[in-house]
């Protein structure tokens, strides 16, 4: 349900081939929410560059960072970019939340999430360097339980190669 007829901006930094689900899942949200989205493809970094080159009057960025996330145990709800990255200020509301805080508030509040997350996967980078968990398997074979099922956080990872 739309809840503002006003837009809300949004960027996608895609580095790397990514899944269709992915794809796709950004579209529907696009479609479903009011958000004006700005696709980059290339790296983080070379992303933010072209972000603000692009849009200088951005100021901050709302991040879905976690502080088990790589390179973010030192960071807090609002750090600046480091050191030779581009100055932005990145505003992290969920960064002390645990694995199971995210899925209990996805869940609870029945937000909608990537499909991959119910074939296993757990932290979805691109198609070359991410696979299902293997914490999260059935028995032989492909099948696999759904992300929010995984019980120890500290393998959120697992599936990254």
């Amino acid at each position: 349900a739309v809840v503002s007829t006003q837009s809300t901006g949004g960027v996608c930094i895609e580095s790397g081939e990514t899944f269709p689900e992915v794809e796709q899942f950004i579209d529907d949200v696009v479609e479903v929410y009011p958000i004006t989205l700005v696709r980059i493809k290339a790296g983080i970094k070379e992303g933010l560059e072209i972000l603000m080159k692009e849009h200088p009057d951005i100021k901050a960025i709302l991040m879905g960072t976690r502080r088990t996330d790589p390179y973010s145990s030192h960071l807090t709800e609002f750090a600046p970019t480091d050191p030779g990255w581009p100055q932005i200020l990145r505003v992290n509301p969920i960064i002390t939340w645990s694995y199971s805080q995210v899925w209990d508030f996805l869940r609870s509040l029945q937000v909608p999430y990537c499909p991959l997350y119910d074939q296993g996967y757990t932290s979805i980078g691109n198609v070359l360097n991410t696979k299902p968990n293997p914490a999260l398997s059935v028995g032989e074979g492909d099948k696999f339980r759904p992300a929010y099922e995984l019980v120890d956080g500290e393998k959120e990872r697992s599936g990254r190669m």
